[in-house]
């Protein structure tokens, strides 16, 4: 039985050359829902790369809250621009959940391990649970972080960006 949701989205793979990152919303750092507070909200411009920080172990990194607008695009400004009808997260990186996670097997692994993709995974979110952490880094989330397995709506629209 699944009792709570790590995010609840979107999420797409583009191709080679999405690689600029513009958007308003908290930042210029990583955060999430539990972790936002030093994080201010202004209109940021940065790389794919940039969204990624090597954490010794991998892990979930680059995702941005209270998201207004998101742009991705090319070199020549093509992409889209995501807009919603509430705060969102999202996150792109030149990894996929599955270079970040690998699941139960927990093999010992770390960042210097992993290969850059050529494509960018974008991840547009309602909300992701918080990272936890309160009394050491095992420690789940606190209750008002976590989002309790149910039915959810988050509605954004999607425009292409010339």
């Amino acid at each position: 039985k699944v009792e709570v949701l790590p995010r609840f989205g979107m999420q797409w793979i583009f191709p080679k050359g999405f690689e600029n990152v513009e958007y308003y919303g908290r930042g210029p750092q990583e955060n999430y829902q539990d972790r936002n507070f030093s994080a201010h909200v202004g209109h940021y411009k940065q790389s794919v790369d940039e969204q990624y920080f090597p954490y010794v172990m991998p892990q979930e990194t680059g995702n941005k809250t209270d998201i207004r607008f998101w742009k991705l695009t090319d070199k020549k400004g093509r992409g889209i621009t995501v807009t919603a009808d509430s705060l969102f997260s999202a996150s792109a990186l030149h990894f996929f959940d599955s270079d970040l996670d690998d699941g139960e097997k927990r093999a010992q692994r770390h960042a210097a391990d992993l290969k850059k993709r050529p494509q960018t995974q974008l991840n547009i979110d309602w909300k992701q649970m918080g990272v936890g952490g309160i009394n050491s880094w095992g420690a789940w989330p606190m209750r008002a972080y976590l989002l309790p397995y149910q039915d959810y709506s988050f509605s954004f629209s999607v425009r292409p960006t010339f």
